[in-house]
């Protein structure tokens, strides 16, 4: 049988999309790999650059927001869920907000709703009472 190699499994998760470094180490001690090892594991893989916390709240809330047309609140919570700190939640936020425009998502997501399903329909997506 052939030895479990954290760093191998680590960059096979990585290949299909990138994660948090929290949401890594979570999967890896799944696998069952000791702390000593993810961490090591990890560390060697920030250095490379293959983990970033940072870049990786910014894409997962720019295409939350874009693509998936969820709103901040609901975006912020997944974050928290995928073991991404608060402040860096808020800088990937209020970065990608500052460079898409809003109003035209919330316009694409209500297009022919009255005000009251509109209004529903975005709260539900994670648009604040805004």
């Amino acid at each position: 049988m052939k030895k479990k190699n954290p760093k191998s499994d680590a960059l096979r998760l990585l290949k299909f999309r990138i994660r948090s470094e929290k949401e890594l180490a979570l999967r890896l001690k799944e696998k069952g790999y000791s702390d000593e090892e993810i961490e090591d594991t990890i560390k060697e893989l920030k250095n490379k650059g293959f983990i970033d916390d940072e870049k990786f709240a910014y894409l997962y809330a720019y295409d939350s927001l874009t693509l998936h047309k969820k709103g901040p609140f609901r975006i912020r919570m997944e974050l928290i869920k995928l073991g991404v700190d608060e402040y860096i939640i808020e800088d990937a936020i209020n970065k990608v907000l500052s460079e898409v425009d809003l109003e035209e998502i919330k316009k694409e997501i209500t297009k022919g709703l009255n005000e009251k399903k509109a209004r529903e329909v975005l709260y539900r997506k994670g648009f604040g009472g805004e």
